[in-house]
This record gives structure tokens, sequence and C-alpha cells, in this order.
């Protein structure tokens, strides 16, 4: 059996659905294409549509399947120069080590991380550490027994010697269907289910509340269900046919999403989405999007 996930995958099938697809206020391309010689190269642009401000990155990778190393290297057009050299399953089976950098060569800022994670059948532990003055210690465990899941994550300064925060989650999965919870710091918490009605179906539900900051499944920036407030959420998705595919989505608020996805040949994938005020019709903050991804 394949180990569990690890404690950012969680939930994720139900939190796809309410903001993948959608591009509110911006346009977006995303090209990737892979090298005679085994280099993939993906390439991100997004404009937005409120203040016109374009941005970008580049990113390659190549893989040394040998020696189990992957090569990393991106850029973006914030001048930030980014770098990771990763081995798995070499060392160990399981076992993922990598070492990762960033440069932002007009101001000689630098950062570096260093992660470490193991994955066997019933649990799937990752870390990382900040190589600067000041570093911060993330870890997490997931378990896995059956169909249920549990995991606990923390935050630690260790330059401060101060706890930052923790956060625990359970879940339930199988071949249908997902139920996710989780609880931060003792203030902020998520509930949420994926579940695959059918071949052409999937319908997902999601409750948030967190500790600050105006958000929602409606603005991914920000913290999930911040304000204080309670967000719940109702999503789906249905497969019109095999190359197109319609999204929607609302919550207690009434804002509504509703987005078009169409392969246009093979290789190209263009879609449209929008994200509605439905409190105000007439003069409320609609945000409209448009994306199209290309492979070769």
């Amino acid at each position: 059996m394949p180990p569990p996930p690890v404690y950012p995958d969680l939930g994720k099938l139900a939190r796809d659905l309410f903001k993948r697809g959608y591009h509110p206020g911006i346009w977006q391309i995303d090209c990737k294409t892979l090298t005679n010689s085994g280099i993939e190269f993906f390439t991100t642009g997004f404009a937005s549509q409120d203040n016109s401000k374009v941005s970008g990155s580049l990113q390659s990778k190549y893989k040394i399947e040998d020696q189990g190393l992957t090569l990393t290297e991106r850029w973006n057009t914030d001048n930030w120069l980014f770098g990771e050299i990763m081995q798995r399953d070499k060392l160990a089976e399981g076992l993922m080590l990598a070492l990762e950098a960033k440069l932002q060569p007009g101001t000689n800022e630098a950062d570096g991380k260093f992660k470490l994670g193991f994955a066997q059948e019933n649990f799937n532990f990752l870390a990382d550490i900040g190589l600067n003055s000041e570093p911060l210690l993330n870890c997490s465990l997931v378990l896995g027994h059956k169909e249920f899941l549990g995991g606990v994550g923390a935050e630690f300064d260790i330059g401060n010697t101060e706890f930052k925060g923790w956060k625990v989650a359970l879940g339930w999965t199988n071949e249908t269907a997902t139920v996710h919870g989780e609880l931060k710091n003792g203030d902020t918490w998520l509930a949420s289910l994926f579940y695959k009605a059918s071949e052409k179906i999937d319908v997902g539900a999601e409750v948030t509340k967190g500790a600050g900051g105006q958000a929602g499944a409606e603005n991914p920036e920000a913290e999930e269900g911040g304000g204080g407030d309670v967000i719940v959420s109702l999503g789906m998705i249905y497969h019109l046919e095999e190359d197109a595919l319609i999204r929607a989505k609302i919550n207690n608020v009434v804002e509504l999403g509703l987005g078009y996805e169409q392969k246009l040949r093979e290789g190209i994938t263009a879609s449209i989405s929008a994200v509605l005020d439905c409190n105000n019709i007439k003069d409320g903050n609609h945000r409209f999007g448009v994306g199209v991804a290309l492979q070769c």
C-alpha cells in the first residue's frame, strides 16, 4: 500500500474543488514542455485586471534517475532565484532529503532551507528547518490505518526558543469520499467533504473559521474562514464530455463562483471563470478571469 499523504495534502481533493480552475481578477497562462534531454520547463504568467501588474516565473527541472536526484531552478519577475537539490529513495526506501536556497541578486538577500521526509506504509513524516540567523523548524506527522488518517504539525522558533503554533487533523477516505477536519492553534478550524457522486459529477462542502483576515473559499489569498466568521461553501464539478467541464461554488456570504474549462486540442486547455457578489449584483465586486494551459 502507498504511504499516507504528507500533512499539507490532507483534504486536498475538497480544497482543489473550491480553488483550482478559478482565476478571479487575473489573466493567466501556463506552459509546460519536456526537452529531448529530459529537462522539464514550466512557465507561468499572471496579469492583474485591477492594476495591470504583470508577473511570472520560469522553472526548470531535471531528474537523474540513477542517483535518485531532482534538480530544480526557478526565477520570477521579482528577480528572485530559487534552487533545490532533492534525493529520494536512494539512501533508504521512503527517505527524502532536500536542500533549498533562494537569492535576490539586487539586494543580496538570501535564505535557505533543509528538508527531511520519511514515509512508510502507515506514516509520513515531513520536516524543514531554515538556514538563517533566525531559523524556524516545521515538522508534521501523518498516521494512516485502513481508511482513517490522523495528523499533527508544529512550528518552533529555534533562535528565540519560542513555540509558534500547532495543528491537528483527522480524516477518513475511500475510493469515492474523503472527510477532513483540522484545528489550528485552538482558534482556527476547518471541516471538508469531497464526494465523487458519479463518473461525471464531483461535489464538496467546506466549513471554515479563522482568527483574522477576510476570507473564505472565494478568497484563496487570505486565511481560510477569516475574521472569526464561519464560512460555509458548497461546490461541484460536472464533466460535460471527455474534454470539457463546468465548475460552480457558492458560500453563505452569497459569493457565487462559475467556471468553464475546455480542451481545445491536444496540449491546449482554456478556462474562464467568474466570482460574483450576489449581495450586490449591480455594483458588487465581481471578478472575472481567463486561463490558458499549454503542454507540449
